[in-house]
């Protein structure tokens, strides 16, 4: 009794592993093609197709419209009358897309599954399908397809020829395989009009069988298939071809070579024989004698309009007596106008810009009230065209210093690691200066090296006040502003008449330059672009809101 129980559990396991290992196959694969004599062929194919255990929607056929040539030209048969129906001819539900030069059969039902055997039977004609020889006509045809992922258990052909032919005069031969396969696992009959081809062993995964099939000519009209020509044979093609290896050759090697060679040749500054840069307290001037203003001194040292020269232009209006800056509580800063400045012609254009921009609103406008961003920007632009005009710089800066910031980018996305790295340090020091710019900025920097030096107190000026004041807005621009006040510190200096603090302590240049700050740091605030995490259409920042995958684009595939 144990022994019988044992020999059942084992069937059992037997029969139950057989029945859960079952794959899908192709247990026939029949095809039946009938050769007209408009040189048309008709084309049934008859697949019996296994889904063993799985449970799908349907199977999918893909028919290449596109053949090639021993030459490599290439050549377009038309596919039509496409139908699919079941062994009783009943309709399957089926879509059709041309993609990779084929057109895709997706046969069955998104809306329920089937399992176990099937069959399809697929019907269409070809146009362009025959071959035309000086001595002979042929059907060169692959009859199953050699890119199934399932096995064919058996394949067979019917190739019917019109009655007109003998059978004497038509040949045929056969091949299986994978492609490029010159094995002849196959049978080949020849019935009167008729040639007869069948497997003689099954089909792995992407092997087919093929077939190919001559007859006299005259029996059938000629039906060429129309040449493909593809965009990269065409003369155009080919000169896009030359343009595009052009540009690899000089994105990937000579652009980063040239980047140095171009910053030696044209990127420095002119040698200008003017002697050592000392410790001097006179700005630069330009050619007609103006003297730079704070923003354009420091500009001409490192070729670029910061913030920093934006607020120093503020404290140099205030000082100036355009404007006055009121703090009515703690860290509450407010800009009030003293004096009409548009058509005063002690301001340069920026200045009276930067002026404009502030008090739109009024006369008196609180500072964190304000989005100055548009201004400040502008205002950046008409300091590099000043600069320009007045012959310190051959061309604007800024645009440059874009233009290799756009290259960075690039570079980043081509993956060209050298030009990331050329243009980032040759890309920054890429803004050379005129003559007369070197020499200006030579004096800038002497002005710099008197605002820093710690040697001693100024103890005369402090007495005329009139070097911290006048010198203070530069300071701002160089960044230096705390150093200066600190060689004031302990010296009688009266509080600015155009800065008012909140409180009446005693005035100290040290508490002076901080509370300052305070409000240099709150115009400068509203100075900034405007930062955004949602898009006017109401899609989130990547940065913010986003995650893996999203955004636009994807995609997938798979089984059906």
């Amino acid at each position: 009794m144990k022994k019988m129980t044992a020999f059942l559990a084992v069937l059992f396991i037997v029969f139950f592993a057989a029945h859960v290992v079952k794959a899908e196959q192709i247990d026939d694969f029949d095809v039946k093609i009938q050769v007209n004599k408009n040189g048309i062929i008709s084309i049934q194919e008859k697949i019996v197709y296994d889904f063993g255990n799985e449970y799908k929607h349907g199977i999918y056929r893909d028919i290449p419209y596109i053949k090639t040539n021993q030459d490599g030209k290439k050549y377009q048969m038309d596919l039509t009358r496409i139908l699919v129906t079941d062994e009783t001819g009943g309709a399957y539900p089926f879509s059709k897309i041309r993609e990779d030069r084929q057109i895709r059969l997706k046969i069955g039902d998104a809306r329920r599954t089937v399992t176990g055997v099937h069959t399809y039977q697929i019907n269409y004609q070809v146009s362009g399908a025959l071959t035309y020889f000086s001595d002979h006509d042929e059907l060169y045809w692959n009859i199953t397809g050699n890119d199934w992922v399932v096995p064919i258990v058996k394949a067979s052909s019917k190739i019917q020829l019109p009655a007109a032919v003998p059978q004497k005069d038509i040949n045929a031969i056969c091949y299986t395989g994978t492609v490029g396969s010159k094995d002849q696992h196959c049978t080949v009959d020849i019935q009167n009009n008729n040639v007869f081809i069948n497997s003689s062993r099954p089909l792995p995964p992407s092997a087919g069988m093929t077939s190919a099939v001559g007859f006299p000519k005259n029996i059938v009209a000629v039906i060429e298939p129309k040449p493909v020509i593809d965009f990269f044979d065409t003369l155009w093609g080919k000169f896009f071809i030359i343009v595009v290896g052009l540009l690899i050759l000089l994105w990937y090697v000579l652009y980063p070579i040239w980047l140095p060679i171009k910053w030696y040749l044209y990127g420095r500054d002119p040698k200008v024989a003017v002697g050592e840069v000392t410790a001097a307290y006179d700005p630069p001037k330009s050619q007609s004698g103006h003297i730079f203003t704070p923003a354009e001194t420091g500009t001409i040292i490192d070729e670029s309009v910061d913030m920093r020269d934006i607020v120093a232009t503020v404290v140099d209006l205030a000082r100036r007596g355009f404007l006055k800056i009121v703090e009515k509580k703690k860290n509450d800063f407010y800009l009030v106008k003293q004096n009409e400045f548009k058509v005063d012609r002690s301001l340069q254009q920026f200045e009276k810009d930067l002026l404009t921009g502030i008090f739109s609103d009024g006369d008196e406008i609180r500072i964190k009230d304000q989005d100055l961003y548009e201004t400040v920007e502008s205002v950046k632009k008409t300091i590099y065209r000043s600069m320009i005009s007045q012959g310190s710089f051959p061309e604007d800066p800024q645009k440059k210093r874009t233009f290799y910031m756009i290259v960075v980018g690039l570079a980043v996305v081509t993956m060209n690691l050298p030009l990331v790295l050329l243009s980032l340090i040759f890309g920054r020091v890429m803004f050379r200066k005129t003559v007369l710019g070197k020499k200006q900025a030579n004096v800038a920097k002497s002005l710099y090296n008197f605002l820093t030096t710690q040697s001693r107190q100024l103890e005369f000026q402090a007495r005329g006040q009139m070097f911290f004041e006048k010198l203070l807005p530069y300071a701002v621009a160089f960044g230096v502003e705390r150093l200066w006040a600190k060689r004031f510190a302990g010296l009688k200096i009266a509080p600015p008449t155009w800065y008012q603090s909140y409180d009446n302590r005693t005035f100290t240049t040290i508490y002076f330059i901080s509370s300052l700050n305070s409000s240099l740091n709150s115009f400068s605030s509203v100075a900034r672009p405007p930062t955004s995490t949602t898009s006017t259409s109401g899609f989130s920042s990547g940065f913010s809101g986003g995650s893996s995958g999203g955004g636009g684009g994807g995609g997938g595939g798979g089984s059906w």
